[in-house]
């Protein structure tokens, strides 16, 4: 386990009798976990149980949505729910309509009903092979007891990117505050709804491997229904085909009136497979085709396939029996709708929208079914053909279409390997002219989802249009964008790994363009699951091929942009020096090559700037700034991305030069400009400020609120929320909560070490910040230990005249002192003061904080060294602040250190 829980802690947590730390909280969840006999998820369990902290620690219903907030029951008791209006139909639903010509199944739909609506929770999953119906028992179901649900939900469920998105686009009817992280997104929805009073049903439709869904299933609550061809499933209902009578009421219910031994044989011929008596009807009803005579050449056709060894009595000879018999009749109908079941059989098995088909109009589609794209009423009109013989769902204005997946295989294998390969390249170009580009704009974004399982289907990792492999690319970069950190990491290592193949080998090669760009697509998503030194290394490794490659070389922009990237990861792991030499060389390169007006120079630049801010030179930083700022002002305009970062990164400098309010009073102006993101960063920004200013009650609140906004959007690793923890443990230590301030210290630092090592600056600050506050607490045995080693580390890693060392020395002379070590504490005090005065100033709160303290260790209060030291100290942050107050009074004073933007 993470942490050590004694018998005292646990004790305490069953009698709630306190708040206790949520490291504690997470082992003993993921430990009982772990021992339950009904094999939980331990993953799912700390998830859900960090929800509930979260509204524990913050009130109750902090964290919940507004518009469903009032259904809750969270720790502190049942929130009241206002009573219902009699229910109809579900509040909210996306789930499509049932098939019009449903019937039987009444045993099966009954012990659905009692299942779902018994003691316990468990998902119900409906299990059988291909083409027995799940799906539509399953739309039965939802259609029969719709009244009972105030939430209907589909979740396509084949990947697990298509389920999040669908779980993602619920948590939006919700009103659910969407993380950048996909997973976050989805944590948020299901634990709402494991706590929603909401009557709820969600239907995951086609999953494969229990394991796929792990994650993505609530634990507790509402009724959930699977769908599935695989077996593995546990405490799963089967579904088989339909009994004798009930292929006859299916075919009755079509409108067929044959006889009834004609009925029967039908029924005998196509084993009772629901599918295939769907189609049949639909042939029959679009053809008008006795059934006598249908059975006369279903059975010349199954003869020729027993003749090629087809097995009788299978499925599959069955379905592609029926299908060629149709298809037969498709092709003597219509060329075009021929061609089209053949292009659909190589996309996913999902709803086709006519509109995605007529997008890719300008491809090079093998004709006569080009021409028909330019125009959606032709499409439509072909889409009907095929509904009519039942070998695709089509919706009643035929503005969709989608063919089931036996059916789809069917048409494959009966294809020559010439046909095939041509059908495939039809999809790959329809595709990529379909391909919006810019994955980086949102506004794309609905379009590159559409698109992206066929992409993936249709196999255009290996196609040979260079357009389908660039379309496949934005398809990795897009998945990142939404936050879907995993399907952009399954998608992007696959892509390299074919890609970066010998061409001879039916690969793209190392070196080129596409590879290139999806290694670094890859390193950002393997990045933001976490995986940082994994993600690291494969951009150094690929920094050194293009810079010693005769293509790229060192002035190449591929070289220069995988350069910037190298940067931004070797902030992360603390290598401030290596970053700054990166990022300089990359300025001048970029101004040299384009100017200094140029948004890849201005970009740079920024990064640049960064990296002094962290070595510890904001004088420097600021100076490069403000320079940016005018230039991007004049480019760009005040309202441009570029330069509300620029701004943005301003402010950290002033902070970090200790010009407090010039700081805050920046920030606020630009406020109204900022997007989501950039507003957490800068939210921080103010309440760091505040903090700094004594203005504690107002810094709270904004430390508060950016603390909660982060822990909702990003999740509890992403770095942008540890840094928020800490503001926030500073905060509540100078306002007088030391013991909530440590117990967030404390999750800051832990996870810091976890994240980013022992020994990465922003561990090392962290670890800083918590023994300021256990001497808060009295704790200075423990808080000396701790910066002994800190101080050390620090000196180690940033230099002895780094800020962070300077003031992980102050900490450490009051330990000194506190232990009457006071020699130690003098020597030690003088050095860190002459080390201020030429880092910071003498126009910086903390160099007089540090003579303070210094003065107290050589005279009492009030001598005149002491006395000197107040006044100036006084001068730069007023009278009244705290700080000042207490130096006068005579008492020692702390420093910490927020954890600067990287």
């Amino acid at each position: 386990m993470r942490d050590t829980v004694s018998h005292e802690t646990i004790s305490a947590m069953l009698r709630g009798s306190g708040l206790p730390k949520w490291v504690k909280v997470e082992c003993v969840v993921r430990q009982l976990a772990e021992w339950s006999v009904t094999g939980l998820d331990p993953d799912r369990e700390v998830r859900r149980f960090h929800q509930l902290w979260l509204a524990a620690d913050d009130g109750p219903a902090a964290v919940l949505p507004a518009r469903v907030r009032s259904d809750f029951v969270v720790a502190g008791g049942p929130v009241p729910v206002p009573a219902a209006p009699p229910a109809t139909t579900a509040m909210l639903t996306n789930v499509p309509g049932p098939a019009p010509h449903f019937t039987g199944r009444r045993d099966l739909l009954n012990r659905i009903r009692a299942t779902l609506t018994g003691p316990g929770y468990a998902p119900l999953p409906l299990v059988g092979v291909g083409g027995v119906g799940k799906t539509q028992l399953a739309l039965q179901y939802v259609d029969r007891w719709a009244a009972e649900y105030d939430v209907l939900w589909w979740v396509p469920a084949e990947q697990s990117s298509q389920a999040m998105a669908a779980l993602a686009a619920l948590g939006d009817q919700l009103g659910i505050t969407a993380s950048n992280d996909m997973r976050q997104t989805v944590r948020d929805v299901l634990t709402t709804l494991e706590a929603s009073a909401l009557r709820w049903l969600l239907v995951y439709d086609n999953a494969d491997q229990p394991t796929d869904l792990g994650l993505l299933l609530p634990a507790t609550g509402g009724h959930v229904l699977v769908t599935s061809r695989n077996s593995a499933w546990e405490h799963a209902l089967n579904v088989d085909v339909f009994s004798r009578e009930e292929s006859i009421a299916f075919l009755r219910e079509w409108g067929v009136t044959a006889p009834a031994d004609d009925c029967d044989a039908l029924a005998e011929q196509l084993g009772d497979l629901p599918l295939a008596l769907d189609q049949v009807c639909a042939m029959q009803t679009a053809t008008g085709m006795p059934v006598a005579e249908y059975l006369r050449l279903f059975a010349e056709h199954f003869d020729e396939l027993l003749a090629a060894g087809g097995r009788r009595g299978s499925r599959t000879t069955t379905v592609t029996t029926f299908v060629n018999v149709a298809a037969g009749r498709l092709r003597a109908e219509s060329v075009a709708a021929s061609q089209l079941l053949e292009l659909l059989a190589f996309m996913a098995p999902l709803p086709v929208p006519v509109s995605l088909l007529h997008l890719g109009r300008d491809a090079r589609v093998t004709p006569p079914l080009g021409r028909v794209l330019y125009r959606t009423d032709d499409l439509s009109k072909q889409a009907l053909h095929l509904g009519r013989y039942g070998l695709a769902q089509v919706s009643s204005d035929g503005q969709q279409l989608q063919m089931h997946r036996l059916v789809q295989r069917v048409v494959r294998d009966g294809l020559s390997d010439a046909d095939a390969r041509v059908r495939r390249l039809d999809v790959h170009r329809l595709l990529a002219a379909a391909d919006p580009g810019k994955p980086d704009d949102s506004r794309t974004w609905s379009q590159h989802g559409e698109i992206g399982p066929h992409l993936i289907s249709s196999d255009a990792l290996h196609s040979t249009e260079t357009a389908a492999r660039e379309a496949v690319l934005h398809q990795i970069r897009y998945l990142e964008r939404i936050g879907d950190f995993e399907a952009s990491a399954r998608l992007g290592g696959s892509a390299v790994e074919a890609w970066r193949a010998d061409p001879a080998d039916g690969g793209l090669g190392a070196e080129h363009e596409l590879t290139v760009r999806a290694t670094r697509h890859l390193a950002n998503a393997l990045r933001s699951l976490g995986a940082y030194a994994e993600s690291r290394n494969m951009i150094i490794e690929l920094l050194d091929l293009l810079r010693s490659s005769r293509t790229y070389g060192p002035d190449h922009p591929d070289t220069l942009a995988t350069a910037g990237v190298l940067a931004f990861y070797l902030r992360f792991a603390g290598d401030y020096r290596r970053a700054l030499d990166e990022d300089r060389r990359r300025v001048e390169v970029l101004q040299r090559l384009h100017g200094a007006d140029d948004t890849r120079t201005t970009d740079a630049l920024g990064n640049l700037t960064v990296n002094l801010r962290l070595l510890g030179d904001p004088a420097a930083a600021l100076r490069h700034d403000e320079e940016l700022v005018r230039t991007l002002t004049r480019i760009a305009g005040r309202e441009n991305e570029r330069t509300r970062v620029a701004v943005r990164n301003q402010v950290w400098d002033l902070l970090a030069l200790g010009r407090f309010s010039e700081a805050v009073d920046e920030q606020r102006r630009n406020m109204p400009r900022f997007n989501a993101n950039e507003i957490t960063v800068a939210q921080r920004a103010i309440a760091v400020g505040l903090r700094k200013l004594g203005r504690l009650d107002e810094a709270l609140a904004e430390a508060t609120d950016n603390y909660r906004t982060c822990q909702r959007r990003y999740g509890p690793d992403h770095h942008l929320t540890l840094a928020s923890i800490m503001t926030y443990a500073n905060t509540l230590r100078a306002v007088g909560d030391a013991v909530g301030a440590r117990r967030l210290a404390t999750e800051a630092l832990d996870r810091y070490r976890r994240l980013f090592g022992e020994q990465n600056p922003l561990t090392l600050a962290a670890s800083t910040n918590l023994t300021v506050v256990l001497r808060s607490l009295g704790q200075w045995r423990e808080a000396h230990n701790i910066d002994e080693l800190t101080h050390e580390q620090t000196v180690r890693v940033l230099g002895a005249d780094h800020p962070h060392a300077l003031v992980t020395a102050i900490g450490l002379g009051n330990d000194l002192a506190h232990h009457h070590i006071g020699k130690d504490a003098v020597a030690l005090g003088t050095a860190t003061l002459e080390g201020l005065r030429r880092v910071r100033g003498d126009d910086h709160p903390e160099t007089w904080i540090c003579a303070t303290n210094l003065a107290l260790d050589t005279g009492a209060p009030g001598h005149p060294r002491h006395r000197e030291a107040v006044e100036r100290l006084a001068a730069l942050v007023g009278a009244d602040h705290p700080d000042a107050r207490a130096a006068a009074a005579g008492v020692r004073l702390e420093c910490d250190i927020e954890p600067p933007p990287t």
